[in-house]
């Protein structure tokens, strides 16, 4: 229906996703659908960085990320977002690094790391079906950067 896409999901639980789309007679939803999420509780996710990067003096760290759901922008008529490289969340303050003692680095000092190894890695976050089924939010990584990953159709979606 017009104006879908400024809809809001209800924020009085944990955790919500609303689908706003256009459906056919026939049955089929339109190019145009939105997914939004909403929720009283902020997201964190925590993982080893080994997960994306080989270098050593990097992979030894791990990354903690908080979010809160509303703000994570899937794209209209996708499940997902943006690529965004490991080095941008953390200059932005978006994400946090810790060393493999789990004491926590100063992003300044990662990102310098980081420079010196010339390693990319990028992270997104989807709506995903579940082995169970049911819907899920993943936060997806891959060794490449943001640029290159957002320039490819197939990882587009």
């Amino acid at each position: 229906m017009p104006g879908f896409t400024v809809d809001e999901a209800p924020n009085d639980a944990s955790y919500t996703a609303e689908l706003f789309a256009t459906v056919r007679s026939n049955g089929r939803i339109l190019d145009e659908f939105r997914c939004v999420l909403g929720g009283t509780d902020c997201l964190e996710a925590e993982f080893s960085l080994s997960k994306l990067f080989e270098d050593p003096t990097v992979a030894e760290h791990s990354i903690q990320i908080q979010r809160w759901p509303r703000d994570l922008d899937l794209r209209k008529g996708l499940l997902s977002g943006l690529w965004k490289d490991i080095s941008a969340l953390v200059s932005s303050r978006d994400a946090c690094v810790s060393d493999k003692e789990g004491a926590g680095i100063s992003a300044s000092e990662f990102l310098r790391t980081l420079d010196q190894s010339k390693a990319h890695a990028a992270a997104r976050w989807a709506v995903v079906l579940a082995d169970n089924e049911k819907l899920a939010l993943q936060l997806q990584g891959l060794p490449a950067a943001a640029a290159v990953l957002n320039g490819k159709p197939s990882f587009k979606r």
